[in-house]
């Protein structure tokens, strides 16, 4: 019988394995997370996660890419085929050639398009060097793709993502040519997966009838409700925005008080609400400003609401009223039993709840023509009688159509889910017990309206996606931008979090938010909803981003979307469910999270191919779940190739807080085959050799124009050490026993310990500058965080990435204690004197010789006596005498910090370093 030949390239080592220019990829993958709206497959939809796309296209590049024996080459290739080389983008930044050689790489990336829409090489010479470098025969990426494919695999490369979320993977395979095998449990995942392709990837007729679809259910939607006469005033002026509060009573005052953290509305055109005492129904008037003078504009920044705690203005009987803290005023609300939950036919809260809701301004827009020019007005303006009828009339119109149009699936019906800690929150501090609580009348009847004229458009099932978007721009939960002039979307974070003040749509606002279309080249994905165990298609790339330890809930989100859009959902996929399967979804960082995980990815390596990988893409801050995730592909039956990271989430504006993550974790792994049993001492010895052969490469890789940052150099020394872990077995290690075995609070495994010390291994490499190698060498993990951390200071690179790196490649896994944070300022980590007593006892410095140093040089600063440092260090340091010349060096590296807010702790370091070369002279 003929056998099949091997193809040339199946067993020898992809590019990513060796080298991967990280530096240059997060610089594009930020740029692309940054750019918003621009980027391809946000405007089809909200997804929380979604990796960026040229990181997606790099990862597929660089697994089908070989790594030869000219690595300076093979990056050259690279960067040219992902358009991240300085060739490239001088084409994609248009500039001229004399701008461009003297601008440096940011102000060039900046005048740059995204990567994402880079297609690859246009002009020949590029492909002739490709060609010549990889013997190939391709003139596009599909074509190099497609050849790639069949020296490494002996076909077209299929992609597989058994958790494709937002659809980034999936999406990007096709693009490139790649068969994709795309699959997650959630239907909201898998619509949104769906969409991507069938709105960007349309043939040309698809995508006229979709953009036809969308601009007639527009344009009726605006008949309609011009005709229902709800949008418009007796002057012919339109509303686009409706601006809402809720309201309380104060207790002491006995005022019903409007809720704001500001009352400024917009800083560009100077409106402001001012509130007016009505001391005759106690209440206040709200006033709308425009043109606000600077005395106006700083009063109207006073919010009714600080912290949580209603403030109210002054009145006559009390003029400086008490500040009470809200949730102590709702839990007393109806003698104790707190809030009314909400009955199902309501819209709005009874006369009686403690929280009551009111509209105080709506912006009108007009058109006025100005010569040959239409020049748009806009006016903030407070309600009037003649507003709030049209609200009731909005209501009035829901109630007729509300039954039909929930049989339809055009509103939700459903109640919040039971046991659902959202649902929990909801009831506890609003007391809405249905989805259709979290809206308005006039925001239901608009969205109904346009659901139902979805529904009978040319593009009924495309348009689905829209729903999701519409629904996530209007509900009570949406802010007012303060920025932008316009409605937030209800997910700024990733719970549902009710808000004291919210802002409404009008349909003009509702019609910016139009879905994308385009007919770019791609192969047709399909879409399934499956649990990933059960996977059983083979495939020879996997890419997955699997879920992170409760970091998104994505089931309780989906919740959302499928209140209002479920039913249709399973009417166009019948294959489909309209559930998220919550008792499915893989969750948590216990036992049974770990269990779940082994499954999925024992599972996935038994689907893959000949000479597959697997590339894991992991985001999350926590050390420890990092190492659980090599220990979870060991007990799967795969090996660490390789692993790398790049800055992929911009944290700026989270409301999600400073745990936000910036930089996500690539695993390359292959199936692990036969292996040898080592003791943990050959094991430690060959972690050693590894790490010190990894660095020599990086650094042979830095010689070539490579950029390192300290954190890659870390990284990759913990994945050298976990390419020595996942290829051997170790004698009394069972990884999946460690993983599933519940420990103490503190106790690790002994791989997460055998990493940990892989990772000092490499630390001792990373000396700051400075600083005496010998006291480098005898630190812990957090000293070296710290001190590590105030050289990047000194070289000004100060942001909380970094600082999450350091602590990966250092497992300093508690380093948040040791960095001060404050809104709109750049993190850093504490001085001396910031310290004072915190973290003597307990805490990741508690007990070290850099602590006690620390808190020598803070009572010198605060008492101006180094006497008293030096009797503390001999009086609480054991033994100090044989630690004396250590703690001299440290000293001399705090006393060269140069920052501003070290001038007197470094100064005083100084003092006290002499005063303790001089004791006993």
């Amino acid at each position: 019988m003929t056998q099949t030949p091997v193809p040339p390239l199946r067993d020898a080592p992809a590019l990513i394995e060796r080298c991967f220019p990280v530096a240059k990829l997060s610089a594009e993958s930020r740029k692309e997370r940054i750019s918003g709206a621009a980027q391809r497959l946000t405007g089809v939809g909200k997804w929380w996660g979604r990796k960026p796309l040229v990181l997606v296209r790099a990862s597929i590049l660089g697994a089908l890419l070989p790594a030869t024996d000219d690595p300076q080459k093979d990056i050259e290739v690279f960067e040219r085929l992902l358009g991240i080389d300085d060739v490239s983008v001088h084409e994609r930044s248009g500039l001229s050639t004399t701008k461009f050689t003297t601008s440096s790489s940011d102000e060039r990336r900046k005048k740059a398009g995204l990567a994402e829409d880079y297609d690859g090489p246009t002009d020949w010479a590029s492909w002739m060097m490709i060609n010549d470098h990889l013997g190939t025969n391709a003139y596009s990426l599909t074509e190099l793709i497609a050849q790639l494919g069949h020296l490494r695999f002996g076909g077209t490369p299929s992609v597989g993502d058994v958790f494709c979320g937002g659809g980034s993977i999936p999406f990007e395979a096709a693009r490139l040519g790649c068969e994709t095998i795309s699959s997650d449990l959630n239907p909201v995942a898998g619509l949104l997966t769906w969409s991507n392709q069938a709105l960007l990837c349309a043939s040309p007729s698809d995508r006229k009838r979709i953009e036809t679809a969308q601009q007639w259910m527009y344009e009726e939607a605006d008949r309609q409700i011009t005709e229902w006469g709800i949008e418009h005033d007796a002057q012919g002026r339109r509303a686009d925005a409706y601006l809402w509060c809720t309201e309380v009573l104060d207790p002491e005052t006995g005022y019903i008080v409007p809720l704001s953290t500001t009352w400024v509305i917009s800083p560009k055109d100077r409106v402001v609400a001012e509130l007016v005492p009505d001391h005759k129904g106690r209440r206040y008037d709200i006033h709308i400003i425009s043109n606000a003078t600077d005395e106006q504009m700083d009063r109207a920044k006073q919010g009714t609401v600080v912290d949580q705690h209603l403030v109210p203005p002054g009145t006559p009987d009390h003029p400086e009223p008490q500040r009470t803290l809200l949730s102590r005023l709702r839990a007393r609300h109806r003698h104790g039993q707190g809030l009314r939950p909400w009955m199902v036919s309501e819209f709005g809260p009874a006369p009686d709840d403690f929280f009551q809701e009111r509209l105080y301004c709506i912006r009108w827009v007009e058109e006025v023509q100005t010569g040959r020019k239409v020049k748009t007005i806009k006016r903030y303006e407070g309600v009037t009688e003649a507003d709030l009828a049209r609200e009731k009339t909005c209501e009035k119109l829901l109630l007729e159509r509300l039954t039909d149009w929930q049989e339809r699936g055009y509103l939700p019906k459903a109640a919040l889910p039971v046991n659902d800690r959202q649902r929990n929150n909801l009831l506890a501090v609003r007391g809405w017990t249905h989805w259709h609580h979290l809206f308005t009348p006039r925001q239901l009847l608009v969205i109904g309206l346009l659901a139902e004229l979805s529904e009978v458009s040319e593009a009924p099932r495309e348009l689905l996606a829209l729903t999701g978007k519409h629904t996530d721009r209007g509900t009570k939960l949406c802010l007012w931008s303060r920025v932008t002039d316009t409605p937030t979307n209800t997910f700024t974070t990733h719970v549902l979090a009710p808000v004291y003040n919210w802002s409404a749509r009008g349909l003009k606002l509702f019609r910016s938010l139009s879905l994308p279309t385009s007919s770019l080249p791609a192969i047709p994905v399909n879409v399934e909803l499956r649990d990933a165990r059960t996977a059983n298609a083979p495939c020879s790339l996997w890419i997955t981003d699997p879920p992170y330890a409760d970091a998104i809930p994505y089931e309780y989100l989906s919740e959302f979307f499928l209140a209002w859009y479920g039913q249709r959902l399973t009417k166009y996929f019948p294959e489909w469910y309209a559930d998220p399967k919550q008792a499915l979804a893989l969750q948590g960082k216990d036992a049974a999270f770990h269990g779940a995980m082994i499954e999925v990815y024992s599972n996935l390596a038994r689907l893959m191919s000949e000479g597959g990988l697997q590339i894991v893409m992991f985001t999350h801050r926590d050390v420890r779940l990092w190492a659980d995730l090599g220990m979870i592909m060991w007990a799967s039956g795969l090996r660490v190739s390789a692993a790398w990271t790049v800055a992929t989430e911009n944290t700026e504006g989270h409301r999600a807080g400073s745990g936000a993550v910036q930089s996500t974790v690539l695993l390359v792994l292959r199936k692990r085959g036969a292996v040898d049993m080592l003791f943990e001492d050959e094991i430690l010895s060959l972690m050693e050799q590894e790490v010190a052969e990894q660095r020599a490469s990086m650094q042979t890789l830095a010689d070539a124009g490579l950029q390192w940052s300290d954190a890659d150099l870390q990284l990759a020394a913990y994945a050298a050490a976990l390419r020595v872990i996942t290829s051997h077995d170790i004698d009394g290690i069972d990884p999946r026993q460690e993983l599933l075995k519940v420990r103490p609070k503190g106790e690790v495994s002994p791989v997460h310990r055998l990493l940990e010390q892989a990772a000092q291994v490499a630390s001792r490499e990373l000396l700051p500058s400075g600083l005496n190698a010998a006291v480098w060498h005898v630190l812990s993990a957090h000293e070296r965080f710290y001190l590590k951390a105030l050289d990047a200071e000194r070289r000004h690179r100060t942001h909380r990435g970094l600082y999450q790196e350091l602590s990966k490649g250092l497992t300093a896994n508690h380093w948040q204690e040791l960095v001060y944070e404050k809104r709109g300022q750049e993190p850093r980590v504490f001085t001396a004197t910031e310290f004072g007593g915190r973290g003597m006892q307990s805490g990741p410095l508690a007990g070290t010789l850099l602590r006690h140093v620390l808190m020598a040089v803070k009572l010198t600063t605060q008492t101006g006596e180094p006497a008293k440092g030096v009797d503390w260090l001999f009086k609480e340091v054991d033994q100090f005498d044989m630690q004396q010349t250590h703690a001299l060096h440290l000293l001399e590296y705090l006393g060269r910090q140069t920052e501003p807010h070290w001038t007197a702790d470094a100064a005083n370091a100084r003092v006290l370093r002499g005063a303790l070369m001089n004791v006993g002279v």
